[in-house]
C-alpha cells in the first residue's frame, strides 16, 4: 500500500491496522476518482470504492449471460446447462443490493445480506471464479454468515 494514504487513513496510535495491506488496486486512481467527486478519504470510503468496482463487474458477468440467452426460446435449460442454475435464478442475482461490507478487526469482509442468505449457492455457482480473483487482488475475505 502507498504510505502517503496509510498516513492519511491510519495515523492514529501505535498499534497502526491496515486493511488495506494485501491489497493490490491501483490507489492512486481510486482516491483520484473518489477526489474527484468529492469522497472524503478513509479506509471505509476507500473500501467502498473498491467493492463498488467488484459490484459492476459481477453485474457485467450477470448481464452477458442476460444478453447470450436473450433471443433463445429455452433459456432456462440453456442456463442450466452452460451455468448450472436457471435463467431464473440468474436474474435473481442483484449484487448491488445482496453484497455488503465491513472493516472487522483490521480486515475487509464482504457478505450476503440477511435476505440474499439462500442465493448463496447461486452466487458462487456463478461468480466463484469472479469472487476468487477479487479475494487474491485484495485480500478481502468473504464471510458466510
Amino acid at each position: 500500500m502507498n504510505e502517503g494514504l496509510y498516513n492519511a487513513v491510519f495515523c492514529y496510535g501505535e498499534n497502526k491496522v491496515d486493511p488495506f495491506e494485501l491489497t493490490a488496486v491501483d490507489f492512486d486512481r481510486i482516491i483520484g476518482d473518489m477526489k474527484l467527486v468529492g469522497y472524503e478519504i478513509n479506509s471505509l470510503n476507500i473500501v467502498h470504492q473498491i467493492m463498488l468496482e467488484q459490484l459492476d463487474n459481477l453485474l457485467k458477468t450477470k448481464s452477458k449471460i442476460i444478453e447470450e440467452t436473450m433471443d433463445l426460446d429455452n433459456k432456462d435449460d440453456f442456463c442450466r446447462e452452460k451455468y448450472g442454475l436457471s435463467f431464473k435464478d440468474i436474474v435473481a442475482l442483484d449484487p448491488q443490493h445482496d453484497i455488503e461490507w465491513d472493516i472487522k478487526s483490521g480486515k475487509v469482509i464482504f457478505f450476503l445480506s440477511h435476505e440474499a442468505m439462500h442465493k448463496e449457492e447461486a452466487y458462487f455457482t456463478i461468480f466463484k471464479k469472479s469472487f476468487d480473483a477479487f479475494t487474491a487482488k485484495t485480500g478481502f475475505q468473504y464471510m458466510s454468515m
